[in-house]
């Protein structure tokens, strides 16, 4: 306040350009070390103080900009100075950026600093814009999308009417349109996926108002295929496995774009905006196929579920992560964790109940526990600590690689792992261990960790993506016969009872399960 009354004064018949008072309160703020409140706010100051202050737009057609009328810079103001600084000059009188309706993530130099002098008042598709382009930091923009397997169409024989060159220019229009979907996401245009799959899935007819700006497969005329043909060739079951398969593909680039390093900081917004993102996906889909067949739908949307499914696990897990940090970085938490969990009694732990149910080496038990107690002692970083269980896994599963029995090799390591940790936990409850609540924080992200890895892991063994492991175990009425072995199938036929398979519950009820959903509440 005692700033603006140093430097302005009302005066009749004589206007100052809006954005230039707040350059000279954001100049202001940089040189005394302030925080800048917003433009609107700086707005609504001014008036408090020059009461009766008028706004107008003066300027040429299309160059106009925003005046406060009745108000100028005092005389003696050393802010009159400013006026002559041409590189003052030249940044008040660049052109208002024009929002990009399609790519508004684009690198825009010099935003950071300028874009609020330049339009004080922002829209909130440039608000979006420009929180976009603060996001693009945490994401993967130079991932590289994987080139898409051919069908295998075998010895099916098309029907009348249905051509090779149909096949082909599926091929071409698939391609083109999960290369376009890989392309928004990774603009954080999350909204437009809604409007591109009606565009693939639902086309409307040229005459149709055509008043978006998206982008769609159709767009091009090289190739077309209309909505009959489409829903024909998707009801041939190579094709559909073959679009599953694609599906797989881009859902994981997606998954590797949107969250490349589940352990780093992302910002809370982002963190909500993906997750947002996954909890429409199921429901734009199922609008958007709403006329195909229901095997159709229900593939496709069974491999979309498990793509929300992972984008709710792991940013569940980078929250899980975050907060952790600050419990591995405090050094009196880890002293008392140390101090509780020497007073476990990790020999009765053993030979009371998890000998039995893991039947586990005793020596591999005792090599955890100590290097887990050596590795709180060195009050390891976060990264450090996802090196150790990093280690663990590979420990434990490197004689099963390159075995048919890895995938259920790995699976029981998660059991066994997941039975001694919630007996330590036991005993630290039954102890009232001061640091129980950092025990159980970090044993909720290591658990979700070593799913991650070893999720991974099967993945890599099997040759699929991370999302096709996860579809296909997202219930064990489902496992695909070559992510099984002998063993798994005659265990399956033994355990699941009769009512229970014969209700074939369909794969996207099965695959909304949401893991992660409990953690992020925690």
């Amino acid at each position: 306040l005692q700033w603006l009354l140093d430097n302005y004064e009302t005066a009749e018949g004589v206007s100052l350009p809006r954005s230039s008072l707040y350059n000279h309160y954001l100049r202001h703020c940089q040189e005394h070390k302030l925080d800048p409140v917003n433009a609107a706010s700086f707005g609504k100051l001014i008036r408090s103080v020059f009461m009766g202050l008028r706004t107008r737009r003066l300027g040429t057609r299309g160059n106009s900009k925003y005046h406060y009328y009745g108000i100028r810079l005092k005389p003696e103001s050393p802010l009159n100075r400013l006026q002559e600084d041409t590189q003052y000059m030249a940044m008040r009188q660049q052109p208002i950026h024009q929002k990009q309706r399609y790519r508004p993530a684009q690198k825009m130099d010099g935003m950071a600093e300028s874009g609020s002098n330049n339009n004080p008042h922002p829209t909130p598709e440039q608000s979006v814009a420009a929180q976009s382009q603060h996001h693009q930091q945490f994401i993967d923009v130079t991932h590289v999308f994987p080139e898409f397997p051919a069908p295998d169409l075998g010895n099916v024989l098309l029907q009348e009417g249905v051509t090779m060159n149909d096949v082909k220019t599926l091929q071409l229009l698939y391609r083109r349109h999960c290369e376009v979907t890989l392309d928004v996401v990774m603009n954080l245009q999350f909204h437009y996926i809604e409007k591109l799959w009606q565009s693939f899935w639902s086309p409307k007819t040229p005459s149709s108002d055509g008043s978006t700006a998206l982008p769609s497969s159709e767009e091009e005329h090289e190739g077309t295929l209309p909505k009959d043909k489409l829903i024909t060739l998707c009801k041939y079951e190579p094709i559909l496995k073959w679009m599953r398969s694609c599906d797989h593909i881009l859902y994981q680039a997606l998954v590797e774009i949107l969250i490349p390093d589940v352990l780093r900081p992302v910002p809370s917004t982002l963190t909500q905006a993906i997750r947002n993102f996954a909890k429409s996906l199921e429901g734009w889909l199922m609008n958007a196929m709403s006329e195909f067949p229901p095997q159709v739908v229900q593939t496709k949307v069974g491999v979309v579920s498990a793509f929300a499914q992972t984008l709710r696990r792991y940013t569940s897990l980078n929250h899980l992560a975050q907060a952790a940090r600050a419990v591995l970085q405090n050094t009196s938490q880890i002293n008392q964790m140390l101090s509780d969990l020497n007073r476990v009694d990790f020999a009765n732990v053993q030979q009371e109940q998890a000998s039995w149910v893991c039947q586990c080496e005793e020596g591999m038990v005792q090599k955890l526990e100590q290097d887990f107690k050596l590795t709180l002692q060195q009050q390891s970083s976060l990264d450090q600590w996802a090196g150790w269980l990093d280690n663990v896994v590979t420990q434990v599963l490197k004689h099963h690689e390159g075995s048919p029995s890895f995938p259920k090799a790995a699976r029981q390591f998660l059991l066994k792992w997941s039975f001694y940790s919630s007996m330590v936990i036991r005993d630290l409850t039954l102890r009232s261990a001061a640091s129980f609540g950092s025990f159980h924080l970090i044993r909720l992200l290591y658990d979700e960790y070593m799913f991650y890895l070893v999720e991974h892991r099967v993945a890599q063994a099997t040759g699929e993506t991370p999302i096709a492991v996860m579809g296909e175990f997202g219930d064990l009425t489902s496992l695909s016969p070559t992510l099984l072995d002998k063993d798994d199938i005659s265990d399956l036929g033994s355990e699941v009872d009769p009512d229970t398979r014969s209700m074939g519950e369909p794969l996207v009820k099965r695959e909304r399960s949401d893991p992660g959903h409990s953690l992020q509440e925690i």
